[in-house]
């Protein structure tokens, strides 16, 4: 059963998604056990541009290097920045007791910084035009911060009450290790899903055989590392359908599906219609 304080958070944030607001959630690393892995799929950043980014061989893993710079910054203060692709957010902390929980970004912005036009024209020097195509689609008049606040601060208010949810139930029960090491392999392919990875790519880069992995996967969610694969997929897939004007193809290749028919048969068969009937609502 989930945490109340969890699922306030996630459905806030798909309300806040539903309104247009590029939001993620970043910074949080191993503060919010036992709820780390229901986390993970809000650090994703969901717009075009990043999509593109993280399939485009030029710039492979370079979204990766970003999030974990970010995460070794030390954020006291609301700022307002851009990535190294020129593409604009909000980064929010979430502070309490003077520490900072979590990170709240705001992304999908553009031409404001000066920094921004520069590292935008390096990366589109190794991109094709889709790279372009998408940065011009991003907005080019963010909100002002007392408006970012005025939809961040709810979620303040649920991410502090789900840490001190945290403290209570970590002082009661010690994670195991194989937890631990089914974050890490969780946490890796929530950055990966897009490539063509498998349990043998997992348990590769996490330095362990794939029959282990396996049987950690199997003791910690009874399921197949390939199986959740395909489902931190088909969630990307979901929202690509609702929010973008890709076609199946399209989308397919952005979640790492190789084939458009085979993307379509799994998503039919996890959700029972078609991506094309899904995408018509």
């Amino acid at each position: 059963m989930k945490n109340t304080a969890l699922a306030d958070i996630i459905n806030y944030i798909e309300f806040l998604r539903s309104c247009g607001h590029h939001i993620s959630l970043s910074n949080f690393e191993n503060r919010f056990e036992p709820y780390t892995e229901e986390l993970l799929p809000y650090e994703i950043h969901l717009h075009s541009v990043c999509s593109y980014l993280k399939q485009n061989n030029a710039t492979l893993g370079k979204c990766v290097l970003n999030k974990r710079k970010l995460n070794k910054t030390e954020i006291s203060k609301p700022l307002y920045s851009c990535c190294y692709a020129g593409v604009e957010e909000y980064v929010i902390p979430i502070i309490f007791e003077k520490k900072t929980l979590m990170c709240v970004n705001i992304s999908g912005f553009r031409a404001t910084l000066p920094k921004s036009k520069y590292r935008m024209e390096q990366i589109a020097s190794l991109c094709d035009n889709h790279f372009a195509e998408a940065y011009s689609e991003l907005s080019d008049s963010p909100p002002t911060l007392e408006y970012v606040m005025s939809f961040v601060k709810p979620l303040e208010y649920m991410v502090i009450e789900l840490y001190k949810n945290c403290l209570e139930k970590n002082n009661k029960e010690t994670a195991t290790q194989t937890k631990s090491i089914y974050l890490k392999a969780m946490e890796y392919i929530h950055e990966n899903y897009m490539h063509k990875i498998s349990c043998d790519t997992v348990a590769r880069e996490m330095n362990y055989s794939p029959s282990y992995l396996r049987y950690i996967f199997k003791k910690e969610c009874n399921s197949s590392v390939n199986k959740q694969i395909n489902e931190v997929r088909l969630q990307r897939a979901k929202y690509l359908l609702l929010n973008t004007t890709l076609n199946i193809t399209e989308i397919a290749l952005c979640c790492g599906f190789c084939d458009s028919n085979y993307f379509s048969t799994v998503f039919k068969s996890r959700y029972g219609v078609p991506p094309k009937s899904y995408k018509r609502g």
